[in-house]
């Protein structure tokens, strides 16, 4: 991924700041409105639900594409039921996947009911404008074709398919690292507040501003031309071997504040820049040893939990489990293994690599690297948190 053009488009968006601003200042007061009038325990609940969506216009209804129009004609008809469809969506305990999905698969049933031969026009696009309506701090305006135009500016490696829940995923972690950029930029974030009035939303996540960017780097392509290459990622990442052995630190029975929301927050952009490094890495790889196959980001298309980041291959054409640690400092940084990642190492210990990225430059996303091969039980010596399970004894 290229931070530099990332921090290109920013300087341009600032240039025409002012015509994008009142091409697209509707997106802030579409939020607004939702958030002033969303009820879920409303009297009437179409009333409630159509003026929620009242300036949602250009965001859910435009050329052959209506959305909103059909989301409310079966709301007439089926109140409750669509009511139950929005709690069942808002709810942020459940899986985004079988969130989306639940919805798409109930609402079909019930369009086809009231309209036969209609289309529901409920796809993922439309979807994720409900969830950044109701929660514009945790999600980003989607469309397919922005992205995917978007990810070939920026020179992202994820090539994203058309229907593929992967591209949510892909394109929220995306719109993660730009808005770190856009955190950096405080000339930019003046700019942003001058557009807030009592007519919009505050967007103090920068979550709108974020997808604003990216839009208009598409829209205003020839703007954005920055020009600025990429080195091969071949290039940029360097592996040094390196003989690592674990060493056992004591606890320390210390009280100290620590600000664990910003280093997470920054961790967690390390990461991402770093898996993504990684598999920018295994598709050339792979292709210089002229193989069709292709490696996949598998925390990105399945979700964590999987106990590994990317799907690749070895020379031989077997597949190899890659799970990546990044750091910004020496290869000696204490960095974490999680219980999957540490059951995957032991259950597939011949196709198990740990990459350890390190002295990562985050401007220009170059580092060194040493992999680990195999089970990483030798290194897993330092607990340092136990997840507790209780049950009723008397059960």
């Amino acid at each position: 991924m290229n931070i530099q053009k990332v921090r290109a488009i920013l300087e341009k968006y600032k240039q025409h700041f002012k015509l994008i601003h009142k091409e697209e200042i509707y997106k802030w007061q579409a939020v607004k409105c939702f958030q002033d009038n969303w009820d879920i325990n409303a009297y009437n609940f179409y009333d409630m639900l159509n003026k929620s969506f009242n300036k949602a216009y250009n965001l859910l209804d435009s050329g052959n594409y209506f959305p909103k129009k059909m989301l409310l004609k079966n709301t007439e008809i089926n109140p409750d039921f669509v009511k139950e469809l929005f709690i069942r969506l808002y709810d942020e305990e459940v899986d985004l996947n079988e969130r989306i999905n639940i919805f798409q698969e109930k609402f079909k049933e019930l369009n086809s009911n009231n309209f036969p031969n209609t289309s529901d026009y409920q796809d993922i696009r439309a979807i994720i404008v409900y969830l950044c309506l109701r929660y514009p701090e945790r999600y980003y305006l989607y469309k397919f074709e922005m992205f995917k135009k978007f990810s070939q500016f920026i020179d992202h490696p994820y090539k994203p398919v058309r229907g593929h829940f992967e591209n949510i995923l892909q394109y929220l972690t995306l719109c993660n690292i730009v808005k770190e950029e856009i955190i950096l930029d405080k000339k930019l974030q003046e700019l942003h507040k001058t557009r807030i009035t009592e007519t919009e939303f505050n967007d103090n996540s920068l979550n709108i501003l974020t997808q604003d960017i990216i839009y208009a780097t598409v829209k205003h392509f020839e703007k954005f031309d920055s020009g600025v290459k990429q080195v091969s990622a071949l290039n940029r990442l360097k592996r040094k071997d390196k003989f690592v052995k674990p060493k056992i630190n004591e606890a320390i029975l210390k009280g100290r504040f620590v600000n664990y929301l910003e280093n997470e927050k920054a961790n967690k952009k390390i990461g991402d820049l770093g898996e993504i490094l990684v598999l920018q890495h295994e598709q050339e790889k792979l292709k210089s040893l002229g193989m069709s196959k292709v490696p996949i980001h598998k925390s990105k298309y399945e979700g964590d939990g999987l106990g590994y980041d990317i799907l690749s291959y070895d020379e031989a054409g077997n597949e190899i489990f890659i799970e990546v640690k990044t750091t910004t400092v020496n290869y000696d940084a204490p960095f974490y293994i999680t219980r999957n990642e540490l059951e995957r190492s032991q259950k597939d210990n011949n196709q198990f690599y740990l990459y350890r990225l390190f002295e990562f430059d985050l401007n220009y996303c170059t580092a060194n690297y040493y992999i680990h091969k195999g089970d990483l039980t030798e290194l897993c010596i330092n607990p340092v948190s136990f997840r507790v399970i209780v049950e009723d004894i008397d059960n």
